[in-house]
């Protein structure tokens, strides 16, 4: 089989602690299924800095548990986070 090129999946909301970290949860869940999560490099970051370090909402870890989808996450910086590796250009 021929080796599949990684692709670059970035999520950003604005504290990184509710929409973002849910999808980058979701979707390391889809590929993980799939077993092509080698081929994926996923992340989430926020565009403002109000969250950075804190933890995601309560509710959505709730969420996520009764969904069986692990998510540990810690709120990150866009800037910070070097949204350079993820563009496809």
């Amino acid at each position: 089989m021929a080796e599949q090129a990684t692709k670059s999946v970035l999520f950003v909301c604005l504290g990184n602690i509710c929409r973002s970290p849910i999808a980058e949860a979701v979707f390391r869940k889809l590929v993980t299924d799939q077993n092509i999560s080698e081929n994926w490099r996923v992340d989430s970051a926020a565009t403002s800095g109000y969250e950075i370090g804190n933890a995601p909402d309560y509710r959505g870890q709730n969420c996520m548990k009764r969904h069986g989808i692990p998510m540990s996450h810690v709120a990150r910086s866009a800037k910070l986070n070097g949204v350079w590796r993820f563009k496809s250009w």
